[in-house]
């Protein structure tokens, strides 16, 4: 069984929140957008090794007017793994009174955990419901929210060098524990490890493996087609078993980090004792805040291979590009909820799965962290449009705005996947041929929105002939070196554009534009720049 929904009411920073989770789910949010609140539930809930969490004042969401919240209420939705699996399973069978059967022929238990204010008492209540959300009529609910606990207990796994403010860090009895407590330790103080700490370091990993997760073995599995590999571009898990993972030498970035994620996991799991069998769900929280991309891919390698459900929050792009897309959640907090954004909703080919792979997941990772996209055709608009948005008093990437060149991915692709991910977009287009088939593939893509919130076609064939003709002439003459009033414009701008290249012209425009102030820039982009900041800062 695993966790596959959450629903969240009136907890600490989330006044609503609605999540499903797959095996593995990587979490993109802002600061205060609710991640860790999130983490927190869960940690109350089932991370503490006992039933049931007695609720305290600051559990209670506040909002910004300091209204109080007499609710809250935390509900778990798990789900076996294949349908019927319950009914046969022993082990599950130990929740029978509470497996409710759905439609879709899977059976899930439904935990939900609430308090309420009582005068200046909190009264906290634990039992399970239905899929409606009615209550079940259990004779022992407590106990039973005791075995979920057991059989998914959760880990909040942080970085193994400081210690976590609510977690307890407990030396048992065991060597291999002991161990990896010591090594911890020298990892954190040393540059480089002896061989033989490594060697015994690795030895105690597998030890851990065996005594509380079952290893699963070999991890082969089946190749990768196109469709996967489009799906999940990146892939970091390490192949093969755990015990032919030897040690390499003095720098063996693997068996370091195999005994560093080993003893954050003990530090994770507070001296309680974990059934065997027992499959725990890992909060990892930002693993790269202290890891070099290079050992923080042999890192998530080494976790991914953990048995278990794992959800992870990072700032890492390139640690996103590890996950199967429909394994990304977006955490965007508005004004009444805090809403979970996923792929799917959109219907993509193969095509379209493979652009995204390669020029946004492989080639552009960090763009899925922005609030809003500007796509655009090409280099030119990249070196203008942040610069002449800076003049106006925008600064773009402050403002959670990336510009995007399309032209070699094509825009429907790219605005498919922004609008299942809840990001905001606007084209940018020349008027010539191109930018008028660009211009009407936009408008059939829009859903009743305004035109002029998502496109914005130059009234002239190109950039540079747009920016001639309001008030940037003077320039292009100079670059020219022409200065003649018989001289066409199209000339007077290509031979300034075989002097200068288009960047470089580009370049230049800014430079005139700097001097002569924010009154210059040309009308249809400040308009442009409004639109964009404003529609970026309600996702604040």
């Amino acid at each position: 069984m695993f966790l596959e929904h959450i629903e969240i009411r009136n907890f600490m920073g989330l006044n609503q929140l609605s999540l499903s989770l797959n095996q593995s789910t990587a979490l993109m949010g802002e600061n205060a957008w609710g991640k860790t609140s999130l983490f927190r539930a869960l940690w109350r809930l089932m991370g503490q090794g006992g039933c049931c969490y007695q609720f305290v004042d600051e559990d209670f969401y506040r909002a910004d007017s300091q209204e109080v919240v007499d609710e809250l209420q935390i509900v778990l939705v798990y789900r076996e793994h294949r349908p019927g699996i319950s009914e046969h399973s022993a082990r599950l069978a130990r929740l029978e009174p509470a497996w409710v059967k759905h439609k879709d022929g899977f059976h899930r238990v439904h935990y939900r955990a609430r308090a309420r204010r009582n005068g200046t008492e909190i009264v906290s209540e634990h039992g399970f419901v239905n899929g409606a959300g009615v209550a079940l009529e259990l004779e022992d609910a407590e106990h039973l929210a005791h075995q979920l606990i057991e059989m998914n207990p959760v880990f909040r796994l942080r970085d193994s060098r400081g210690t976590p403010q609510d977690l307890p860090i407990v030396n048992l009895n065991s060597d291999y524990e002991q161990l990896l407590t010591q090594l911890s330790v020298k990892l954190a103080e040393e540059d480089e490890l002896p061989q033989q700490d490594i060697k015994a370091g690795l030895d105690a990993v597998r030890q851990l493996l065996e005594h509380y997760f079952t290893p699963q073995g070999a991890t082969s599995r089946a190749p990768r087609r196109a469709r996967d590999i489009a799906i999940h571009p990146v892939t970091l898990s390490q192949l093969g078993k755990f015990n032919n993972w030897q040690p390499k030498g003095e720098e063996s970035g693997l068996s370091i980090a195999l005994s560093a994620v080993a003893h954050t996991i003990l530090q994770a799991r507070g001296g309680r004792p974990i059934e065997t069998g027992a499959r725990p769900m890992l909060l990892i929280e930002d693993p790269e805040s202290r890891l070099h991309p290079t050992m923080l891919a042999i890192t998530w390698g080494i976790l991914d291979r953990f048995p278990g459900q794992k959800l992870v929050t990072t700032n890492s792009g390139d640690l996103l590009s590890a996950f199967p897309l429909h394994h990304l959640r977006r955490l965007v907090r508005l004004e009444h909820e805090t809403k979970s954004f996923r792929i799917g909703n959109e219907k993509y080919n193969g095509e379209d799965m493979r652009r995204i792979a390669f020029h946004v997941r492989i080639n552009r990772p960090m763009s899925l962290f922005a609030r809003y996209w500007l796509l655009v055709e090409g280099e030119t608009e990249i070196w203008l449009l942040n610069e002449l948005a800076r003049i106006c008093g925008y600064v773009l990437p402050a403002e959670g705005i990336r510009i995007i060149e399309f032209a070699q991915c094509g825009h429907s692709p790219l605005i498919k996947v922004a609008r299942d991910f809840g990001i905001g977009w606007h084209l940018l287009t020349d008027g010539d041929e191109a930018g008028q088939k660009y211009a009407q593939g936009v408008r059939s893509l829009l859903r009743g929105e305004r035109e002029e919130d998502h496109l914005t076609v130059l009234p002239r064939i190109d950039i540079e002939h747009y920016l001639f003709d309001n008030g940037l002439e003077g320039v292009f003459r100079q670059e020219a070196q022409i200065y003649d009033k018989h001289t066409p414009h199209s000339r007077i701008i290509e031979r300034a554009l075989s002097r200068r290249s288009k960047p470089g012209m580009a370049l230049s425009v800014v430079e005139a534009i700097e001097l002569q102030g924010a009154q210059s820039v040309p009308r249809e982009l400040r308009r442009m720049f409004a639109r964009m900041v404003a529609n970026a800062r309600r996702q604040r």
